[in-house]
């Protein structure tokens, strides 16, 4: 059974992802359509780029995801295809698989029209181009037929805030906030130095003038009111606070600076 995933930034209020799905499964009706999301915040391209990379690795090969934030819907900019470890990713080229990166992948331009609904709209290519496409990669569509390679490294990349590593100190920066108010950044554990990582207990987080001092395990270290610091389950080093919203607390938001150094 193919399985398709969307990714979306269309809410939950209007028809536009039923009738994707409705595409998709009058076209692939043995296809299972799985919701990934539909609440990206409105356009936030980066927001997207890092849930999609934080999540297709969890899903089995040949699974089809669709991911839909896209701001120039009705321009010139291409609708691609990338393949990566048997996976497909059908998106617009506006820098959303920027963190897929490119170890062997790779990349079509979409444009086998006979794939596409007749009608294009200027509006909703979800519903004309990647549903239709989508069904028809399900049915056993070789990628090669939704249109010509392309070089992988001439997509279009999203500027990644600079993550500063060394033996004083690391310094990043919040890329999301989540539904629950924890402040993700961009901080990767294995980016850490090995002293690092041997002792993380012993160093201190600074955001926004608040400090932590310490970084814990997991979220019941945390005390009721305290900011607290750890690694995800992503790996990616977040500010939380233990039955409440660090976003709130600290008025935490994207870009705010992030510093991890020793406590001696």
């Amino acid at each position: 059974m193919p399985i398709i995933t969307l990714t979306t930034d269309f809410g939950l209020e209007d028809e536009y992802v039923g009738v994707m799905k409705g595409i998709i499964l009058g076209r692939a009706p043995a296809a299972e359509v799985i919701d990934l999301t539909h609440l990206i915040p409105p356009q936030d391209i980066k927001r997207a780029a890092i849930l999609i990379q934080s999540a297709w690795k969890y899903f089995p090969a040949r699974t089809i995801h669709i991911i839909v934030v896209d701001p120039g819907v009705g321009t010139r900019r291409q609708v691609i295809l990338v393949k990566k470890q048997e996976r497909l990713f059908l998106a617009p080229d506006n820098g959303i698989l920027s963190l897929l990166g490119n170890d062997n992948s790779q990349a079509y331009a979409v444009t086998n029209k006979n794939l596409f609904l007749e009608k294009i709209s200027n509006t909703f290519h979800g519903r004309d181009i990647f549903a239709p496409v989508a069904a028809a990669l399900a049915n056993g569509l070789s990628p090669a037929e939704v249109g010509p390679e392309i070089a992988f490294k001439h997509l279009i990349k999203l500027a990644w805030p600079e993550i500063v590593v060394n033996k004083r100190e690391i310094r990043g920066e919040v890329v999301y906030v989540d539904h629950f108010g924890n402040l993700i950044t961009n901080i990767h554990y294995k980016l850490l130095p090995p002293v690092f990582q041997q002792n993380l207990p012993e160093f201190n987080l600074r955001i926004k003038g608040h400090l932590i001092k310490k970084i814990n395990i997991c979220y019941k270290d945390g005390k009721e009111a305290k900011p607290m610091a750890l690694f995800n389950s992503n790996n990616y080093l977040e500010i939380s606070l233990k039955n409440g919203s660090a976003a709130q607390l600290l008025a935490g938001k994207c870009g705010d600076n992030v510093k991890i150094c020793p406590t001696k």
